[in-house]
């Protein structure tokens, strides 16, 4: 998989056309809006006119992504994803079908209606199906001169390796930690509930406040189940954490890989001004020293690998792992403990 920095100017040249676009392309990142935002940009710098309404040409100049102002008529609409030389190819459910593959490798062979090609756009790749995506593997290798394939994906690990080695991958940096709780305090929430709202985009039009209390409530009983299971040795405790777990949205499972994150740097003797959650440092603290930072940062790595859906594995069994081999570390060090005291 070729790759660019995260901050890679490669994007920006892209947009401008400077230099060849490839035939496909994969954007990869954390922020799914980040995606949406980048893929539509680029999608609408090749399908671009630089037609009427803007005084003598579309000015599609500055950073990625594009805005409607100083657009031409075919970028604004292509920035909405209303264009005719535009198809979008989304989820259905669980997972992208082979139709709608079909549809679009269809969509690809004719000839453009407008602009000089055509773009297909692939929202969360990463759910396409087993026959879908070999489906593709042709279209991706050889595209043709008048489309491009753009693909967007949160997890590109979840990708067959032959639909990666197909495309030019470029990762798209959303807004950091401190982008978001600026943000958030912009619009008057307190440092504090602004520090603890950061893992949410303020601008995905949630109920922000709704959503406060679900977290707190969630990181609460997360860390409460974490010093029962570790600090009290009761496994059962842990075994029900994994099936909340396996049951939780992706916010909640990314507040939970950064509990573990937290405890790992505690552990470590890391200074406490590096934490996300600073509100339950004390139990973090106590769980991390029972456990070890080398377990702790493996953990760590493996909660923020979960199962995309029930099609790539079970997550309840996934974080049900998880756990149960931290419990192992942390009788494991307790033993050792015990046997280096026995033996002074």
């Amino acid at each position: 998989m070729s790759s660019a920095a995260p901050s890679s100017p490669l994007l920006v040249r892209l947009q401008h056309g400077g230099g060849r676009f490839p035939g496909a392309l994969l954007l990869y990142g954390a922020s799914e809006r980040a995606l949406d935002e980048t893929s539509l940009a680029l999608a609408a710098s090749l399908l671009c006119r630089g037609d009427d309404s803007v005084g003598g040409g579309c000015r599609t100049v500055g950073p990625v992504p594009a805005s409607d102002e100083g657009s031409c008529q075919s970028c604004r609409r292509a920035l909405h994803g209303f264009h005719p030389d535009l198809l979008p190819v989304e989820p259905e459910g669980v997972q992208i079908r082979v139709d709608r593959v079909r549809e679009a490798i269809a969509f690809a062979a004719g000839r453009p209606y407008e602009s000089a090609r055509r773009v297909v756009r692939i929202r969360r790749a990463d759910l396409l199906g087993l026959e879908a995506a070999n489906a593709l593997l042709k279209s991706l290798e050889e595209p043709g001169a008048q489309v491009h394939w753009i693909l967007t994906t949160t997890r590109p690990e979840s990708l067959l390796p032959t639909i990666r080695s197909r495309c030019l991958a470029i990762p798209v940096a959303g807004p950091g930690r401190r982008d978001r709780m600026s943000a958030w305090k912009s619009r008057g929430f307190r440092d504090e509930d602004a520090a603890d709202l950061a893992i949410l985009d303020p601008e995905a039009g949630e109920d922000a406040a709704a959503r406060l209390e679900e977290f707190r409530q969630f990181r609460s009983e997360a860390v409460e189940a974490l010093g029962a299971g570790i600090l009290d040795g009761k496994l059962a405790t842990l075994v029900l954490l994994a099936e909340k777990l396996g049951r939780a949205g992706e916010d909640e499972l990314a507040l939970f890989a950064g509990l573990l994150a937290d405890a790992a740097l505690l552990a470590a003797g890391i200074s406490g001004d590096l934490l996300t959650q600073r509100a339950v440092a004390g139990p973090l603290s106590r769980i991390g020293m029972r456990i070890g930072p080398a377990a702790l940062a493996r953990a760590v790595e493996a909660a923020a690998d979960f199962p995309p859906d029930s099609r790539r594995g079970n997550r309840r069994l996934h974080f049900e792992k998880v756990l149960i081999d931290l419990w192992l570390a942390a009788l494991t060090k307790e033993v050792r403990a015990l046997a280096s005291g026995a033996t002074e």
